[in-house]
């Protein structure tokens, strides 16, 4: 019996030992320049990766909720779009200092309501009106100046003589008429006169001068627009 074991186990011991498969063979043992090379880096690429992972997941996130709690860039207007500017309000009443008309006319019978003013035929509807007295010449020898016509054969005191050198205002020129006014004055070429017109405007008349023309006064006017 013991002869048969030692003789199993010299055919065993005899029997050439079968040989692993090539690809069955780890990477290692195939490549064993590159495997010492490798090994000792693998452990910390495996650290590394093992780091770096959470941390660009946390940075994603914190990125993620940074985007959230900024609030959104605050809209810009162009800066060529065109500005509306808005014209100023037309004045809506009429200074009482406006003229309505300024120049020279005869002094006979005026509409001084008229722009220009217009003579008239007679002292009806004249805002005022000249006499003159005649001589066999036909020149004057004297003249004078009468308001508004009144009622049956009276005339209203609606001009006043303004003596001061300088030219009144519209205001002063009522003043005047309302203080001081008379239903006629001598004319005479160093007066001056306010008057007021059949539809309640004021009017100032200076610079008279005789036309031989006309044998007659001529004068600058100026007339306001304003009424009362």
């Amino acid at each position: 019996m013991g002869d048969d074991q030692h003789d199993d186990e010299s055919r065993n011991s005899s029997r050439p030992q079968q040989e692993v498969p090539p690809e069955r063979r780890s990477w290692i043992s195939r490549h064993p320049v590159l495997g010492a090379i490798l090994l000792p880096v693998i452990p910390g690429l495996i650290v590394g990766l093992i780091i770096l992972v959470p941390d660009k997941f946390f940075d994603a996130k914190q990125d993620g909720n940074s985007s959230a709690q900024s609030p959104p860039p605050a809209r810009t207007e162009p800066t060529d779009r065109p500005t509306t500017v808005s014209a100023p309000p037309s004045p809506t009443s009429t200074s009482s200092e406006e003229v309505r008309w300024s120049g020279t006319v005869n002094l006979t019978y005026l509409d001084l309501d008229s722009v220009p003013p217009k003579v008239v035929s007679g002292n009806n509807g004249a805002s005022v009106w000249a006499s003159y007295n005649y001589s066999s010449s036909k020149k004057f020898s004297e003249a004078t100046l009468y308001g508004r016509r009144g009622d049956f054969l009276t005339v209203q005191p609606t001009i006043a003589s303004w003596s001061n050198p300088t030219k009144p205002t519209r205001q002063q020129c009522a003043d005047l008429i309302a203080t001081q006014g008379v239903d006629s004055l001598p004319l005479g070429k160093n007066s001056s006169y306010c008057v007021e017109t059949a539809a309640h405007r004021v009017a100032f008349i200076t610079e008279l001068s005789v036309s031989d023309a006309i044998h007659a006064y001529t004068a600058v006017v100026t007339v306001w627009s304003a009424t009362r």
